[in-house]
């Protein structure tokens, strides 16, 4: 009991004490930053360097440059119909996807009717979400997307491989502006 004052005063100085910072804990990968760069210039450049020979030895369409970083064209194209989706407006469309040397990957019957809701949603891959705003109903369009407006580095875990431009068909089968569908639920 006659060291009970003396523990609790030495345990009194230590609790006093303040706490240490621990040192940062340096992993070393293997790869640098410069080297990541490297690589992934390199791929850039590859993929850059297929889409350009694919569209060189396709002869029957005729490839426009999107601003967001897609090439595309037309194959069956309405000159009528002036109204393309805009936000919030309701898709019904399909689509195939071929690789670079147009060897069928999926096919409208693998996949199946879609639909989409023009931003409104992040289920499809980024150069849909941008492709889908061209399109008008009963258009087919062929769109040739970079694997980092596709599925990048990982793949779609199925049929797609990593770092992988694809090729896809697309159809719009029927599109519902948001005007009507406010109007329908509003009723």
């Amino acid at each position: 009991m006659r060291y009970l004052p003396l523990l609790l005063l030495f345990l009194s100085i230590i609790a006093c004490k303040e706490p240490q910072p621990r040192k940062p804990v340096t992993v070393k990968s293997g790869i640098s930053m410069q080297n990541s760069i490297e690589r992934t210039k390199k791929i850039l450049q590859l993929e850059n360097d297929a889409i350009t020979l694919y569209i060189k030895n396709d002869s029957t369409n005729t490839y426009l440059n999107s601003n967001k970083g897609f090439k595309y064209c037309y194959i069956k194209k309405d000159s009528i119909n002036t109204y393309r989706p805009r936000y919030g407006d309701g898709l019904l469309y399909t689509y195939s996807v071929s690789d670079i040397h147009n060897n069928t990957v999926y096919t409208t019957t693998e996949i199946g009717d879609k639909s989409y809701y023009i931003d409104q949603e992040s289920k499809v891959i980024e150069g849909f979400r941008q492709g889908l705003k061209l399109i008008k109903v009963g258009e087919e369009m062929k769109f040739i997307f970079p694997s980092q407006l596709a599925y990048g580095y990982r793949g779609d875990g199925k049929k797609i491989n990593a770092n992988l431009p694809i090729i896809c068909t697309v159809t719009l089968k029927d599109l519902v502006t948001k005007e009507s569908l406010n109007r329908t639920l509003n009723k």
